[in-house]
């Protein structure tokens, strides 16, 4: 039986809300051009502003309510395609200390360097979107400073930026999602890597804390509505990376922050783009 795939066009800024709603629609996987990154061979870009994004279903009645719910382009895709076609852009990276390699592609490790292997499965999170790379480099800067820290991965997706955390030098590393199928994905990379991760679907506050470096690579407005259980998990001295966050969604992000008692943590911001990483610090001894 054939596949299906569905293809949108939206404002660039809506992307990544529509790719998790593909995902809440028991899409197989995702895949957006919204300009950033290697799109794959031959795939049609979107117009300055737009992006497009394309989400594989291998149920075409799930195929058919993703499409009555959010309109666009449904085709029917033949199987040995549908699961391998979106793999065909993506290629190893080095990102800081990190050298994330998908499961299906070899490559030599460069010297120096911290391998992760990763197969995002049902999952977000290949290391390709600015927002994850962001959130890599300064992971990679602040666990060459503080080895050992605990760390909390907060919407795990894939495990990426937990296991790489691992290989870079942390100590105890919690992750949770509130998808359990995404939980199931990182527990195969976390063993595909040989690393321990403290998996869950937990809620924040739910998670034994506290925690040198909290991670939170999410949408803008649940970073927000999150700041207090976020700030709470943080140990005195601890830092939190929130990333996700478009360029004019900054301010509302930092103020829930700094409403938490946090304060910016000097030279540590960064941006790509439009996208944006902000990095804030709980007073005291780190």
């Amino acid at each position: 039986m054939p596949s299906h795939s569905l293809t949108l066009e939206a404002e660039r800024d809506r992307a990544e809300e529509l790719s998790a709603e593909l995902w809440d629609l028991g899409a197989a996987g995702v895949e957006i051009r919204d300009g950033e990154g290697t799109p794959m061979p031959g795939a049609a870009l979107p117009p300055p502003g737009r992006a497009i994004l394309v989400a594989w279903f291998s149920a075409p009645d799930q195929a058919r309510a993703a499409a009555a719910a959010l309109g666009g382009r449904l085709e029917e895709v033949a199987d040995e395609d549908w699961g391998e076609s979106w793999k065909k852009g993506l290629g190893p990276l080095a990102i800081g200390r990190a050298f994330v390699r998908p499961s299906w592609v070899d490559a030599p490790v460069p010297a120096g360097m911290a391998e992760v292997v990763l197969d995002p499965g049902m999952a977000f999170g290949t290391g390709t979107h600015p927002t994850t790379a962001l959130c890599l480099a300064v992971l990679s800067d602040l666990l060459g400073a503080r080895p050992g820290a605990r760390v909390l991965d907060v919407g795990t997706g894939s495990g990426l930026l937990a296991i790489a955390a691992r290989k870079l030098g942390a100590g105890r590393v919690a992750a949770n999602d509130n998808d359990p199928a995404a939980v199931e994905v990182a527990r195969e990379n976390a063993a595909r890597n040989g690393v321990e991760l403290e998996l869950t679907t937990a809620p924040v506050p739910a998670i034994a804390g506290p925690f040198d470096l909290v991670l939170a690579n999410i949408l803008a407005n649940t970073l927000v509505e999150l700041a207090p259980e976020l700030a709470a998990a943080l140990a005195p001295g601890g830092v939190v990376l929130l990333s996700g966050i478009l360029g004019p969604q900054e301010a509302e992000v930092r103020a829930a922050y700094l409403a938490q008692g946090l304060r910016p943590l000097p030279g540590a911001d960064r941006r790509e783009g439009e996208w944006s990483l902000l990095a804030l610090r709980r007073e005291g001894a780190g």
